[in-house]
């Protein structure tokens, strides 16, 4: 009994969460001129995405403008975890079946006649990945498998991120130039559901044995949260030559929702499990992108738009400020009718700052049709040691192309292809550990007499093996501009 009761509190306990910023982290970049540009946006816009970018360039888009853009993200990421030597144990390749994932952005920007304004509303989410399935989907469902080498990492995720987002920006005519400035209002709504493994406590010979017949799938539903947040940012123009800055602070997410578990057969008809509730909470960087852009001569096609133009931007992420993920689940819980206390769990993660280097410009080849291109670099968040499949922030090199056609002077269609390449991955001396809730090696600090290594988790590495990753995305959009 003693061993199906420490199993069952490991399944209630070791939520080994996956929130999946970007896999959490952001792609390189919101809109279909984004994703073509190389995620450049921070100086040169003049159009509603603005309001996302740099506020302050909200006075650039005229009159009435509607933008509607969906990207489509697809992750590739493939690990193989090298065996157990004790005991002696293989798995098998986990790889993200899940496809194509939409990210959507709409923005409407007016100027109400006014001389030197902006304002923009939007709607929108951070350009990401959301969806996962590092499990078997050739039925068309996550399934569980009982070798997956990312069992006890993330076999599924779900994350929905929106902003609803309202903001204005506005000219001041000085040193010969033009100074604006801008600020947006928003309200962050996030909605996360996921799905982890977790096994029974054992390691009382030093071993920790893993056993397939007492491991079984944790479904997190429908965790959410609202949190306020903003844009901010200042730009100065002279004569063609712009340079500027926006600002997003860092978001602290507090999300809430239910669990549920599937037992293994050994202990069905045992437990009694109601009124389950999890909090999950994890810290979202902030981002700062800095950037100088310069536009010259006038497009064959529009009196109001450059020949040509090329950006430059530095955006800084301050992901360290990530450390852990902490998981609270509570519920009314026996076995056998004995009451079972549940505790919550700290699952160090150890997230680094990320800097990215951005380039990217447009030319106006034809009347109808302007020409997109672009690149970036982007440091890892994620050392080689916590490497995970919760989120993929390695090395990142991206390079970007796109096309706009002008079928129409009011009407611009546009559509993008990116691809993100990042090296290969080797762990060999892995930090990402499976959580044994019942140990009284705990976190933050794991400096407990039970620890075997003070310092160091419970259980064993769950990353150590080779790794490979890379994304694409396909982006199409319309904007509408209307001089009202």
């Amino acid at each position: 009994m003693r061993r199906q009761t420490n199993w069952l509190m490991a399944i209630l306990c070791t939520v080994t969460a996956s929130n999946a910023f970007a896999g959490g982290f952001e792609i390189p970049e919101n809109t279909t001129l984004g994703v073509a540009r190389g995620g450049t946006g921070a100086v040169n816009r003049s159009d509603p995405s603005a309001i996302y970018f740099n506020p302050a360039l909200l006075p650039r888009a005229d009159g009435l403008q509607v933008l509607l853009d969906t990207n489509l993200v697809n992750l590739n990421v493939d690990f193989q975890r090298n065996p157990l030597e004790t005991p002696a144990r293989e798995f098998s390749p986990a790889s993200n079946d899940a496809g194509f994932f939409p990210a959507p952005f709409l923005a409407v920007s007016y100027d109400f006649g006014i001389d030197d304004l902006g304002v923009g509303l939007g709607v929108f989410g951070p350009s990401s990945y959301g969806k996962r399935c590092l499990t078997d989907s050739s039925s068309g469902e996550c399934e569980y498998i009982v070798d997956n080498s990312a069992r006890h990492m993330m076999m599924e995720s779900d994350l929905l991120q929106i902003y609803f987002t309202l903001g204005a920006g506005y000219d001041f005519h000085i040193l010969g130039g033009t100074l604006s400035i801008g600020a947006a209002a928003s309200l962050a709504y996030q909605q996360t559901s996921f799905t982890v493994v977790v096994d029974e406590v054992s390691g009382a010979d030093g071993n920790w044995n893993e056993d397939p017949q007492a491991q079984g799938p944790l479904a997190a539903k429908d965790l959410t949260d609202i949190k306020p947040t903003g844009f901010f940012g200042v730009v100065y123009d002279w004569q063609g030559l712009r340079i500027g800055a926006s600002y997003r602070p860092p978001i602290s997410w507090e999300t809430k929702g239910d669990f549920d578990i599937e037992f293994p057969e050994s202990i069905q008809g045992l437990v009694t499990l109601e009124n389950q509730e999890m909090t999950f909470k994890v810290d979202q960087a902030g981002s700062l992108r800095a950037g100088v852009g310069y536009e010259h001569g006038t497009h064959p096609g529009f009196e109001n738009r450059p020949l040509f133009d090329v950006e430059f931007n530095f955006v800084w992420e301050d992901w360290s400020r990530t450390k852990a993920f902490e998981i609270i689940p509570t519920a009314d819980f026996e076995l056998v009718g004995t009451p079972q206390p549940l505790f919550p769990v700290y699952q160090p993660k150890n997230w680094e700052d990320t800097y990215s280097f951005r380039l990217g410009g447009s030319f106006g080849a034809t009347s109808w049709l302007t020409l997109h291109g672009g690149g970036s670099y982007e440091t890892a968040g994620q050392s080689l040691e916590n490497t995970n499949v919760d989120f993929v922030s390695w090395e990142r090199i991206t390079a970007g192309l796109g096309l706009a056609f002008h079928p129409l002077d009011w009407l611009d269609v546009e559509v993008a292809y990116a691809h993100t390449f990042s090296g290969d991955r080797e762990v060999e001396e892995g930090s990402v550990y499976q959580p044994i809730p019942l140990s009284a090696c705990t976190g933050p600090d794991f400096t407990d007499a039970a620890c075997q290594e003070p310092g160091t988790p419970p259980g064993n590495p769950q990353n150590e093996g080779s790794w490979s990753s890379s994304f694409q995305i396909l982006s199409a959009g319309v904007t509408g501009r209307w001089d009202l």
